[in-house]
């Protein structure tokens, strides 16, 4: 079984009985839980999605699979880890089990979606140009626009966006041709959109859960600035 948590395990905080020994096992629970999930999407993000994605070339139907495996990643390398976060600062505080949760998964989507405006910016260009414009395209990198790009362009077009990242081109016409074939398919659209759709629906669930407050109205304007930053 696990060894027993007590108060003189985590330290003064802890000691001042601010937490109880129940407290302080769930908050191990959590951390652990998102330590887990983290390393997990790195380690699959680090393994990749080049074999989905040729078979996707030639089955039209594995595109939405793509698309599922990529969110997947970003949910368990991003999002997570601030969901574990944001959960283990409402126990701290005192929230009840409701509260708890429905933080944790605001910030499980909140993380999400900053992944994916990552994604999107990276092919719409970051403020300042401080993130190569295209970068993921001259990596060959399989993003979510390109998963959907998968979903949205005929077979040819498939076939022509796989052959193309594999080749991993550095040229500045090919990399805009790219980016101008997910644009155009509407594919880059399409993730700005569920980007902010997943920060609007996880409010929706927090807001009736969390007595207003300034603290409220700073978790309300984080949301707005992961979906429209542009850095």
């Amino acid at each position: 079984g696990s060894p027993a948590v007590t108060a003189d395990a985590i330290g003064a905080p802890a000691r001042s009985g601010k937490l109880s020994d129940r407290q302080l096992v769930k908050l191990y629970e959590v951390y652990f839980d998102g330590l887990r999930a983290g390393h997990a999407g790195q380690a699959l993000d680090l393994d990749g999605f080049l074999p989905l994605m040729q078979r996707a070339v030639d089955d039209a139907s594995l595109g939405s699979t793509l698309v599922s495996r990529v969110l997947g990643v970003h949910r368990l390398k991003t999002g997570a880890p601030a969901g574990c976060l944001a959960r283990i600062g409402a126990l701290a505080g005192g929230g009840s089990d409701e509260q708890i949760e429905a933080l944790g998964r605001f910030f499980e989507d909140i993380g999400l979606a900053f992944q994916i405006v990552d994604d999107v910016l990276n092919l719409r260009g970051f403020k300042g140009n401080w993130k190569a414009y295209g970068e993921d395209v001259s990596h060959g990198k399989i993003t979510l626009p390109v998963a959907r790009g998968m979903v949205k362009l005929d077979a040819s077009g498939r076939k022509w966006l796989f052959e193309t990242l594999r080749s991993k081109p550095e040229d500045r016409e090919t990399i805009g041709s790219v980016i101008d074939k997910l644009e155009e398919s509407g594919a880059i659209e399409e993730c700005a959109q569920q980007a902010r759709a997943l920060v609007e629906n996880g409010w929706a669930q927090v807001a009736p859960l969390v007595p207003d407050s300034i603290a409220k109205m700073m978790l309300r304007a984080f949301g707005w600035y992961v979906i429209e930053r542009h850095y």
